[in-house]
């Protein structure tokens, strides 16, 4: 081949690729994956990948040469190139997007660390003081200088004369930032030995990988039922037979939770963690290891699906119901699920997802297909925590500020005064959710978004959750000029607030993204947690899942109907696994739990299913209304999203798209097959001052609709004041 397509990332122009010619003396040598080093305009050699090879360019292109073969060994393969080929086709969007998605861009830069070290060779030719120097080298071994240098309490001057006299060597070594170093782990502990339930899930799921290597499975169990050991002892059976893990965990809190209990039953050598808190370099050092196949399992969040890890015998994916696995913007609008089921089949592996309230669609097909295993109740039937529903219509009054019912407050000095600890659920973050004038009732919404401004307490300011516009709170209403302006609703710095005031003695701490923001702090918050130095936890979902404490015998969830209200096909499904894995959190020690659900809607079908932990009841309700209106599974819903910063011409645009996809659908004849909805206005009209409008198209032709519609969206050329956005299986419609 003579030319070389590499991977640039050019400031101003974000990722591209362009074609070189390949130096002869590098023809034999150059392969996909490597990091070489290109001439690029006025910015001189910069540091680039090379992606793919051609024997063809325009006569008009004229090709530079590759300058430099950066590092010998490839940080990727052709399979995983196909892989994200397939991701592109997948999600409608160019490979050059999944790419920049999928491999880190300071890869390029090689963000590898040195540092040097020292060594004792002999005792020929030192001085008194120098030999005791010597000594003490001699018995430590080999050691960074740095430290030496402490240790030996000497200067590096001595150190070079003891250098240059053939005494001791120094060597510059790369090092390998582990990103497990802040979990310490100090020793393993053996498997557990499966009992009942979990015996019966590992040997039948051990049989069905027997029958078919690439077997896709769900696990449904029951919160507290034991799926963590099952998936444990299907990983040691997989390392044992030579093979590699990727197990994938909804959020960076939760993977970094499941690595520590992975690194403490099979070690930190064998182990790893993906997601995007660790830094460049660690991710560096992990992608090289990887790539080495010097790493048996793979742990991490949705990024980690991208990995190179070579060699996979298993995947798991823990939560499987969780939102968090969908990349929601930019593109590509990928689904980790749907992109580990394709990398199963590069593999020929299993791919078990686990879940105690499955996603309607993987459910369903778990039945259908034969490979559905269950477990029922909670490990050794330990009692699932009895729920009881408040029903703020009567209660709201007398609770604390209106928010904090009798019952629940009751609840919580109870078991405080047990010494045992208390979850409370507020899924929204902020202190007030909307700030509005009680003279005019005009609400304070962002100046780019069509959404309420929400108030944060801590900081002073209103900030946009959408577009992350911050604000100072107004001194007059800019609609009427009164100052009647009051926050109101109820977000996680409030509830904070108020538990403080109610409990004054305790220790009182808050989970959500704005306190995850900073590196690690998720760590050290769940670690004191699981010490029992908090006594009531704060938070919005993130608290809903993976907490394993036996000493939290409370769970309150200050606002059970949130999640319902939504007006999305999954708002449903949403609210009940959100209710029903929260309440999984109590009781799962020796002492009794209990939950308490605050609601102005105690009759809706999904709280009762919630209330009584019953999946299969609330299945059998949404599967029917499923059906009847052809959303997933019984279609496959393809969003596009036309924005622009002048609300005719978006609607303008999304009718025209709109108008052309019908008079192609229907002249092929599959209207009947293919639905097209739309366009409307967006729930959320505006974000980031930009007018949307949305079509939904349900596809019942699977993947031969698919194609249609992806070949039709790749011949559409939009105007350059028009964004498009196409989201495949989309997570809401909002």
């Amino acid at each position: 081949m003579k030319y070389a397509l590499a991977l640039v990332n050019i400031k101003g122009l974000g990722v591209k690729t362009f074609s070189y010619l390949i130096p002869d003396e590098m023809k034999d040598k150059i392969q996909i994956g490597q990091a070489i080093l290109v001439p690029f305009g006025r910015q001189g050699l910069i540091n680039a990948f090379c992606v793919g090879f051609s024997d063809y360019l325009p006569e008009e292109i004229k090709a530079k040469k590759i300058s430099k073969i950066l590092d010998e060994t490839p940080l990727f393969s052709i399979d995983y190139l196909k892989l994200l080929e397939w991701v592109g086709n997948y999600y409608c969007c160019d490979l050059v997007t999944v790419l920049n998605a999928a491999i880190p861009l300071k890869l390029i830069e090689k963000v590898s660390k040195t540092e040097q070290s020292v060594e004792f060779t002999s005792f020929e030719g030192a001085t008194k003081r120098q030999v005791e120097v010597l000594e003490k080298l001699k018995d430590s071994g080999k050691m960074p200088l740095v430290m030496f240098e402490k240790y030996a309490k000497t200067t590096r001057a001595t150190i070079k004369k003891l250098e240059a006299a053939g005494c001791l060597k120094l060597s510059t070594e790369e090092i390998y930032r582990n990103p497990l170093d802040i979990l310490k782990i100090e020793n393993t502990e053996p498997l557990s030995t499966l009992e009942g339930e979990q015996l019966s899930a590992y040997e039948g799921i051990s049989k069905k990988i027997k029958e078919n290597s690439s077997a896709q499975m769900l696990l449904y169990g029951v919160t507290a039922s034991g799926k963590t050991e099952v998936y444990f002892k299907l990983i040691d059976d997989t390392i044992k037979s030579g093979k590699n893990v990727l197990f994938l965990a909804p959020e960076i809190a939760l993977a970094s939770q499941l690595t520590k209990r992975l690194a403490k039953k099979f070690g930190t050598k064998d182990v790893a963690i993906w997601h995007s808190s660790i830094s460049d370099g660690e991710r560096y050092d992990v992608w090289q290891r990887l790539y080495k196949d010097d790493i048996k399992i793979l742990a991490g969040a949705r990024s980690a699906v991208f990995a190179p890890l070579k060699n996979i015998g298993l995947i798991i994916i823990d939560e499987e119901h969780e939102g968090a696995y969908k990349q929601t913007s930019p593109a590509p609008r990928y689904d980790a699920k749907v992109v580990a089921q394709k990398l199963s089949e590069f593999h020929q592996c299993p791919l078990l997802l686990g879940s105690a309230t499955p996603d309607i669609s993987v459910y369903y097909r778990a039945v259908n297909s034969g490979n559905l295993f269950e477990m029922k109740h909670r490990y050794r039937n330990a009692p699932i925590a009895p729920v009881t529903v408040i029903n703020m219509q009567e209660h709201s009054k007398a609770a604390y500020r209106n928010v904090i019912s009798k019952p629940l407050q009751t609840a919580i000095n109870e078991t405080l005064e047990k010494k045992q600890q208390v979850i409370l659920l507020i899924n929204r973050r902020g202190f007030s959710t909307y700030t509005q004038c009680q003279a005019c009732g005009h609400v304070i919404e962002c100046p780019n978004c069509a959404i309420p401004m929400i108030w944060h307490a801590k900081d002073q300011r209103l900030k946009c959750h959408y577009c992350n516009q911050v604000e100072r709170f107004p001194d007059v209403c800019p609609e009427c000029g009164s100052d009647a302006l009051r926050n109101s609703g109820t977000g996680t710095q409030k509830i904070e607030q108020y538990i403080k005031e109610l409990f004054p003695e305790h220790n009182v701490e808050r989970v959500d993204s704005d306190v995850m923001a900073r590196k690690g702090e998720h760590i050290r918050l769940l670690e004191r947690f699981q010490k029992g130095d908090i006594d009531i936890l704060v938070g919005t979902q993130m608290i809903a899942k993976g907490l394993d404490n036996p000493n939290v015998t409370l769970v309150g969830v200050i606002s059970a109907d949130a999640s319902f209200n939504l007006p999305d096909f999954r708002a449903s499904e949403r609210g009940f696994q959100l209710l029903t894995q929260v309440a999984g959190r109590a009781g799962r020690g020796e002492f009794t739990g209990r939950v308490f659900f605050q609601t102005y809607n105690p009759d809706y079908y999904a709280l009762a299913s919630a209330k009584s932990q019953n999946y299969g009841e609330f299945y059998t309700t949404e599967i029917a209304a499923r059906e009847e209106f052809d959303y997933p599974p019984f279609s496959q819903m393809i969003r596009l999203i036309i924005s622009s910063i002048n609300n005719f011409r978006a609607e303008k645009s999304a009718q025209e798209i709109t108008l052309r996809m019908c008079m192609m659908i229907e002249k092929y004849g599959i209207s009947e097959r293919l639905e097209v909805l739309g366009p409307t206005p967006c729930v959320i009209e505006r974000i980031n001052g930009y007018y949307r409008f949305q079509i939904i198209i349900k596809n019942k032709l699977e993947e031969k609709g698919h194609n249609f519609i992806s070949s039709f969206l790749n011949k559409i050329t939009m105007p350059k004041d028009i964004k498009l956005a196409i989201d495949v299986d989309p997570l809401d419609i909002l």
